[in-house]
């Protein structure tokens, strides 16, 4: 065996390479630090404390908090998790659970508590101490009411620090947020909410002189109007004060930050429109990482929301990022709008993969179900229809829309498009509906919108009221479902109405005739006698009445004689009628119906009238009747909307051609009111007042006498039309439950 000789100096720089590489793989495994345990202990004064064990010394992490939910935050540089378990659940003391997410050589480690508590971090070589004092606790609480005397005797236990600036400035949304700037990054710092006031109260603490006063904050137009600090013994006080109660606040400190935000109130509609706008939900976290992958990001939002994420071979790439609190659902969306990567959930399982691959899988279920669905096989279902008509569902079925009448019923519906000539369906064809002039109806023979399948059939039998479908199961399930819905006793409404028309009239006649009268040789009054006739005299016709001024049919007169002498007296008679009338007419109709389903009651007569023309006289009939018509909808909250339409036509007065008018009243409106509550629809108001005055010239005007030469009618006539409506929803124990 030949054996060749190698010169050993050849071995030597590449030995010292291996042992170059070897030292500097060492001393970067010796940089970074591992997280290996934790451990819990109880202290004293009820007091608790986490006890993580590292491999080597660690330096000392930076540290925040959250109010909402209750969190502790401590990121550690340079240092990996061993943990078993990425979360642990403890649920020891005020801590819930644990976990620790690692990515570039970062950790951050997040405690999830019951409440917000102080705590305190402290590093002792391999050792991080955390502990959490329970006296203490950070929570926005109205029943929190922790004393100064207490506040003072915590503050001695703690070293003095100081509060470097306070703050004030207007959110994007007009929130208001007080920022302090403190001298430590783990001041004890308490919240609490008193008279209307948050007031906080920072521990063993002070506040230099330039801020101990108050500060108007009313022109940034935020929910806050003032900012007072004082101090009071060893600690600081801020009272924060809003304008009114419709306020919520939180709080969070952060590397020696203290912020409070203040924001106003919303309602439902506000907030429900907030959430359209605003759609994440999930937790909130912070991640800042340069040039990361990809997979990483995905592996630490997996250990996170405690799901699980599979990511295809085909997501990779680097990406950098700074994301401050905000809702994990929204920066996962936007990590993968950046990669152009979609999602797709199914239970607690999320695939990631490229846009292109998640439409390709899902193209190819929708293809695969449409297969399933085609060779199916057909199921056949006797479902019996208990409140309406089961030709209604069947048309519902094929297509038809739900047209009814006044919203009353499902009937067929002839609609825009008319048949579809393309349509092979056989179900349909045998469907055709006979009309009333024995003609074939087949609107039915398309079935763009019909809800059984190509291969479904759907038919009636109307004696026993039973729907007979043939489909497939999955098809057959969504009908039943519908149905479920659909067949439901309808709500009644009674509806009740009541119209009044009040008359008042008044009317005063007052009048007067004057003249004179010849009295003859046998003593005959052979002039003007009381009912104002004229008389013969001399074989002359004379009239000797000077004045007639006399009241219209009056109800009383007064005649006297003024004064005579020769053959001539002076005669005056005094007429006079006063009408007073008061009548009121009262109608009452009520109609029950179903909810939206239009009804009509009617009362009254027809009343004939004659017209003459060159076929001869023909009588006509008109109505004069009371109306009521209406269309109730019973909304949600268990008031009523009604489309209402009332009439009260009566018989009038008689025409100078001998017919007959008829008065006309009428009113249509829609209405919302409560159930069993009045309301006035309206009403017409009519005030008629009329004053004739018949009078002689110049005599008229004559003092103490004129009088008798006037005539005076006063006419006052009032008339008034009211409308009332009260709708009552009958009750119905019967009703099924939605």
């Amino acid at each position: 065996m030949d054996m060749k000789y190698v010169p050993v100096r050849n071995f030597f720089p590449k030995i010292i390479v291996a042992i170059m590489l070897l030292a500097y793989i060492t001393i970067i495994k010796a940089d970074i630090v591992s997280l290996t345990s934790v451990d819990f202990k109880e202290l004293a004064n009820n007091q608790q404390q986490l006890i993580l064990s590292m491999t080597d010394n660690v330096r000392q992490p930076k540290a925040f908090h959250t109010d909402s939910p209750a969190r502790i935050i401590l990121d550690f540089d340079s240092v990996t998790s061993s943990l078993a378990m990425k979360k642990n659940v403890l649920h020891k003391g005020e801590i819930n659970s644990f976990f620790a997410i690692e990515a570039a050589g970062k950790m951050r480690f997040v405690i999830n508590l019951k409440k917000l508590l102080a705590y305190e971090v402290t590093v002792k070589d391999n050792l991080v101490f955390i502990t959490l004092r329970s006296a203490n606790v950070i929570k926005t609480n109205n029943a929190l009411h922790i004393s100064d005397k207490s506040l003072n005797s915590f503050s001695k236990t703690i070293p003095q620090q100081s509060i470097n600036k306070i703050d004030f400035r207007r959110g994007k949304k007009g929130e208001g947020r007080l920022l302090v700037s403190l001298s430590e990054p783990n001041i004890v710092v308490t919240t609490v909410e008193k008279s209307g006031k948050i007031e906080l109260t920072f521990i063993n603490t002070q506040l230099p002189e330039k801020y101990a006063k108050k500060i108007d904050v009313i022109d940034f137009a935020t929910p806050v109007s003032m900012l007072d600090a004082k101090t009071q013994g060893k600690n600081s006080k801020i009272w924060v004060m809003p304008l009114d109660g419709d306020y919520t606040y939180s709080a969070f400190q952060a590397d020696g930050l203290f912020t409070l935000e203040v924001k106003k109130n919303t309602n439902a509609e506000d907030a429900e429109e907030q959430r359209r706008k605003f759609p994440y939900i999930g937790e909130r976290l912070s991640l800042n990482f340069h040039d990361i992958e990809i997979r990483s990001v995905i592996q630490i939002l997996a250990d996170f929301t405690n799901l699980n994420i599979i990511a295809n071979d085909s997501v990779e790439g680097n990406i950098t990022l700074r994301l401050n609190d905000v809702p994990w659902d929204q920066a996962f969306e936007f990590i993968l709008k950046a990669k152009g990567l979609g999602q797709r959930q199914t239970g607690n399982v999320i695939l990631v993969a490229p846009i292109s691959e998640i439409n390709k899988l899902e193209e190819e279920e929708i293809k695969s179900r449409q297969l399933v669905e085609r060779l199916e096989p057909l199921r056949t279902e006797y479902i019996q229809i208990n409140y309406a008509k089961a030709e209604n569902f069947r048309n519902i079925l094929l297509g038809s829309s739900a047209d009814g009448m006044d919203g009353c019923s499902v009937t067929m519906s002839q609609g825009d498009s008319g048949p579809d000539p393309t349509s092979n369906r056989e179900s349909n064809k045998a469907l055709k509906v006979k009309t009333g002039k024995g003609e074939v109806d087949d609107r039915f023979s398309g079935d763009t919108n019909a809800l059984i399948s190509s291969r479904g059939k759907a038919i009636v039998d109307s004696r026993t009221n039973t729907l007979i479908i043939k489909d497939t199961s999955t098809n057959l399930d969504e009908i039943r479902k519908m149905l479920t819905i659909l067949d439901r006793p309808v709500r009644q409404v009674l509806i009740e109405a009541r119209i009044v028309i009040a008359t008042e009239g008044f009317a005063q006649d007052l009048g007067t005739k004057f003249g004179a009268a010849y009295q003859g040789g046998d003593g005959a009054n052979t002039g003007f006698d009381l009912a104002g006739e004229t008389k013969i005299k001399d074989g002359k016709f004379t009239d000797d009445l000077l004045t007639n001024l006399s009241a219209s049919n009056p109800y009383g007169a007064l005649g006297m004689t003024l004064a005579s002498g020769a053959d001539y007296v002076l005669n005056l008679e005094i007429s006079a009628l006063q009408d007073d009338n008061r009548a009121e007419f009262i109608s009452n109709p009520r109609i029950l119906t179903s909810d939206r389903c239009k009804a009509t009651i009617e009362q009254g007569e027809e009343i004939p009238f004659q017209t003459t023309s060159q076929d001869g006289t023909t009588t006509e009939f008109k109505d004069a009747k009371i109306t009521l018509e209406v269309t109730p909808q019973i909304t949600p909250s268990g008031s009523v909307i009604m489309e209402l339409k009332i009439t009260k036509d009566a018989r009038g007065e008689q025409t100078p051609d001998g017919q007959l008018a008829i008065n006309k009243r009428e009113i249509n409106t829609s209405v919302h009111i409560a159930n069993g509550d009045t309301v006035v629809l309206g009403g017409v108001y009519e005030d008629d007042k009329t004053q004739i005055i018949n009078s002689v010239p110049w005599f008229a005007d004559l003092p103490l006498i004129g009088w008798m030469f006037k005539k005076e009618l006063n006419n006052h006539f009032k008339k008034e039309l009211l409308i009332f409506i009260t709708p009552k929803i009958i009750k119905d124990s019967m009703r099924m439950p939605h």
